[in-house]
């Protein structure tokens, strides 16, 4: 990783809007689950992301001084998997592409860009590759502010 994202991760991360940030942390296990949301989810855009920020690096064997090297081979794009659903049913994979970091947490991306504008989600289901303890979970659209779900 470049020194600037060494930085960046060990000065607290790149800013992101707060909200959400204190939401309930859940687990994420290695079978689909589905995830209690307290309302539906709009894709704004046709690029929403989902942000799923680990709090728990012990359980992953993750030296705090080293996320920026270590996230990526403990965790490697694909590691996290997510659905969501909309009212009809219709299935929307989103795809693990990369890392963000917030006020030295890391987290995994994930997204898709072909999502139509406006389309509401009802259903949220996740799965990972490892068990993930203590997980806070921001859904962000590029029109709308990052919003806490759960």
């Amino acid at each position: 990783m470049s020194l600037l994202l060494q930085i960046v991760a060990l000065m607290g991360g790149l800013a992101l809007d707060s909200l959400g940030i204190n939401g309930r942390p859940l687990d994420i296990g290695t079978d689909w689950a589905a995830v209690e949301l307290r309302e539906p989810l709009t894709a704004k855009t046709g690029n929403p992301r989902l942000l799923l920020y680990v709090r728990d690096l012990d359980s992953l064997g993750i030296d705090r001084r080293r996320v920026v090297e270590e996230l990526p081979r403990v965790l490697p794009p694909g590691s996290v998997a997510a659905i969501v659903y909309d009212k009809a049913g219709s299935r929307y994979p989103l795809t693990h592409t990369g890392y963000s970091f917030y006020r030295g947490m890391p987290g995994l991306v994930l997204e898709r860009d072909d999502v139509p504008r406006g389309t509401t989600f009802f259903r949220l289901d996740l799965r990972a590759a490892s068990p993930l303890d203590n997980v806070v979970m921001i859904w962000l659209d590029s029109l709308g502010a990052a919003r806490p779900d759960f």
